[in-house]
């Protein structure tokens, strides 16, 4: 069997752990794009789930966290590691990236592990939602017509009717490009117009000039990155490769021209990051001759519609919210980035009389209602079955760990109506969504966003008879930093009242709120024996929200051309002060600062503060003008390029060897190799002596400026992703050309 130390949530302790290296080395902000037991399905149609997962624009990202024995066929049963094999295999065959480290890697060597995770991820990975539980966005395909207003009108009327991506198609010369400037004029949000050529680029700049004068007009293509216009018109390629220059929400309206010639990958990498309001594909040549099969690419792989519009369109049900409060004090409660600690949060939340509380609420609100209770472990499932058993309630207890005969029976009986209620753990996230449910217990206590919508999501689905989905959120009694997510709080309510809508069209919500208010039930509410109390305030804050526009102490690092252990020893002496600091253990917290303080400390200490913005431009500058003791900046700086593989990474050892050559060669010259105390002038020296050489000057330069990354563990030197994927190769040319003139200044030759 696969070798876990088994926790009483059902997690591993190494996943524990695997958690704190993760917000250690990318911030705690980041927690929120970790996704735990991701649903996957193997070829042969298996329910499996991922340890984590992580979507970034490049792709996604499956990592593994075993025992030390996952893959020795010794130590396991063959069916077991073929199985194993097969999960992989299946991952990496539907375009995962697939990660693995056991229990004893995150215990004895975490640094080799933060090493790692930052050579494979970036030095700063741009990780995404992922939206799989949402409804794919709503389009339709129509021809262009003789009269553009016709087509504009066509816009216009879906627009109405809340569909968000259109697929224009006729033949080449018609206007669909003047008809989708004049559309985005219409919309009136900034604007992405993307195509594969340079001709059309030309042709959508020149449209927009001419229909919307008003509007600043930018080209992104090539060296040339106007990104900061009105209405922005570039390469689908260059965008791509660029896609840190812009913010998911910094386009309205978004036009992808001649989108035959693209691939569903193509489109994922750009309609999954970007979240317009209105989509626009220009085509040609569909696939079929209504355009259907490229629309349905479209529409699965853009982002997902989020809750509030899926309701509003009447694709998904309204929720209902009852707050149950208990007096279980989870104040105590540690927490580990963005999960409890499984340890204190099993301790503290599987006790009787919350059990008990669970099953009076089901028989006094929704008896005979079909309810799924989200509960925190295996163990506390059991206990909620039997509890609801002793009540004359039948119920299923179901989890990760239940067979998949044994699912499949459980899961047919509740949707057939023979089980009321499922006490499920790990979020039943195989895929497994039930339009029969009417009512969630959110019992399951969690800090993370991700966590509580998958299992909301799980009731959403329409179904006749079924006007709403009913959540009761079990409210228990926690401090500032670890409330854990409750409707209200996911959705910014801070008005509550017992069985309310927090979910609705916006008419409907008015209309409820003002019932409420008058002292009157909703009519929707006449089964609930819910009394209309007076409006209770609910508490909406919440650390990660307030941090999630802030800086994290590991984003303050790399703004900043200091080393990370300064900034601690200044944060320890009180010479820096957060403006946020969570505490998460009794020695641990979590800090965070405000863009204006990290400035004012970078002015006040000398710091040159680095962005994604000016990056380049320092980078360049520093190599153009560099200051020099010694010679070893530009010899470096050489050496790394030549060695640098597609990715902007060689290994130190290599990078050794070209280093000492270019002094070796010197004196075989009979020129002036260094200063008389170099290691190269004395001889003498070994491999390791270059290596250290090289850390401690030439290269703490370039990492203080965030420019290069040295996975110690792993000998490797990597420049800066974001920063590798600015530099063009006019730009290359130019830093080699900078490093022999700043060697020849500095010989004198």
């Amino acid at each position: 069997m696969k070798q876990v130390t088994v926790r009483p949530d059902g997690n591993s302790g190494a996943e524990d752990r695997f958690i704190e290296l993760f917000c250690d080395t990318f911030g705690p902000e980041k927690g929120q794009y970790v996704y735990p037991q991701y649903p996957m399905v193997d070829i042969y149609g298996g329910h499996r789930s991922i340890d984590f997962a992580l979507s970034l624009p490049e792709g996604r990202v499956a990592i593994e966290v075993d025992g030390n024995t996952w893959h020795h066929p010794g130590s396991v049963s063959k069916d077991k590691y073929h199985d194993d094999l097969l999960k992989q295999n299946s991952m990496v065959h539907e375009g995962w990236r697939v990660f693995r480290w056991t229990d004893t890697q995150l215990q004895r060597t975490p640094d080799r592990v933060r090493d790692e995770l930052v050579t494979f991820l970036g030095h700063n990975p741009m990780f995404q939602a992922m939206d799989d539980d949402m409804p794919p966005q709503q389009g339709a395909a129509f021809a262009l017509m003789d009269h553009q207003e016709e087509a504009l009108e066509n816009l216009r009327r879906m627009r109405e009717e809340r569909k968000t991506i259109a697929l224009l198609y006729h033949a080449t010369g018609t206007g669909k490009t003047v008809t989708a400037m004049s559309d985005a004029k219409a919309v009136g949000r900034r604007t992405l117009f993307l195509a594969h050529r340079h001709e059309l680029v030309d042709q959508a700049i020149a449209a927009c000039r001419r229909i919307w004068p008003e509007a600043e007009v930018g080209r992104y293509e090539g060296s040339v990155r106007e990104k900061d216009a009105y209405v922005v018109c570039g390469t689908i390629q260059s965008v791509t490769q660029h896609l840190e220059d812009f913010g998911p929400e910094d386009f309205g309206y978004l036009v992808i021209d001649e989108c035959h010639h693209g691939t569903a990958e193509t489109y994922r990498r750009i309609m999954s990051y970007f979240h317009p309001v209105f989509t626009l594909g220009l085509t040609a040549t569909p696939e079929r001759a209504d355009g259907e099969d490229l629309l349905d690419v479209f529409q699965h792989v853009a982002h997902r519609l989020d809750l509030k519009t899926a309701v509003e369109m009447d694709t998904l049900v309204p929720v209902r919210c009852i707050r149950i409060v208990t007096n279980i004090d989870m104040r105590d409660v540690r927490m580990n980035g963005f999960r409890y600690n499984a340890l204190d949060l099993e301790s503290t939340i599987r006790v009787p009389l919350r059990n008990q509380l669970i099953v009076d609420t089901y028989l006094k609100y929704v008896k005979d209602k079909p309810s799924v209770v989200f509960c925190t472990s295996v163990r506390h499932a059991e206990e909620m079955k039997q509890r609801f058993a002793d009540s004359g309630v039948e119920a299923a207890c179901i989890s990760g760990g239940t067979g998949a005969g044994e699912r499949k029976r459980i899961l047919a009986s509740y949707e057939e109506g023979r089980i009321p209620v499922l006490c499920a753990c790990d979020l039943l996230n195989e895929g497994w969504d039930s339009p029969h449910t009417q009512v969630l217990f959110m019992a399951r206590p969690t800090m993370s966003r991700t966590i509580y919508m998958q299992q909301l999501g799980r009731g959403m689905r329409k179904a006749p008879g079924k006007p709403f989905l009913m959540v009761f959120d079990f409210v228990d009694n926690a401090n500032l930093f670890n409330m854990p997510y409750s409707m209200h709080r996911l959705l910014g309510i801070s008005e509550y009242y017992p069985g309310g809508l927090v979910l609705g069209s916006r008419e409907k919500m008015q209309f409820d709120l003002s019932l409420f208010r008058k002292g009157d039930k909703p009519e929707a509410l006449v089964d609930y024996p819910v009394h209309i109390l007076d409006m209770e305030p609910v508490d909406l804050f919440s650390w990660q929200e307030k941090a999630k526009d802030m800086i994290s102490q590991t984003g303050f690092t790399r703004m900043v051309s200091v080393q990370g252990e300064t900034i601690e020893k200044y944060i320890r002496d009180g010479r820096i002060v957060p403006d946020l600091e969570v505490p998460v253990s009794e020695h641990r917290s979590f800090r965070f600062f405000e863009r204006k303080t990290v400035l004012h400390y970078a002015k006040e200490f000398g710091w040159t503060v680095i962005t994604r913005e000016n990056r380049k431009q320092l980078f360049l500058e520093m190599v153009d003008t560099m200051s020099m003791s010694y010679s070893y900046k530009p010899v470096f700086l050489l050496a790394f390029l030549d060695n640098m593989d597609e990715k902007g990474a060689c290994t130190l050892e290599q990078v050794a060897k070209d280093f000492a050559w270019f002094y070796e060669e010197r004196k075989e010259k009979g020129l002036r190799a260094e200063k008389r105390n170099c290691i190269f002038v004395r001889g003498g020296y070994t491999l390791k002596d270059v290596e250290r050489l090289i850390l401690s000057m030439p290269f703490r330069r370039f990492e203080d400026m965030s420019v290069m990354h040295h996975a110690k563990q792993l000998g490797i030197l990597q420049m800066d992703r974001e920063l590798f994927l600015r530099l063009t190769e006019e730009d290359m040319k130019t830093i080699r050309q900078s490093c022999k003139r700043a060697l020849d200044r500095y010989f004198g030759e």
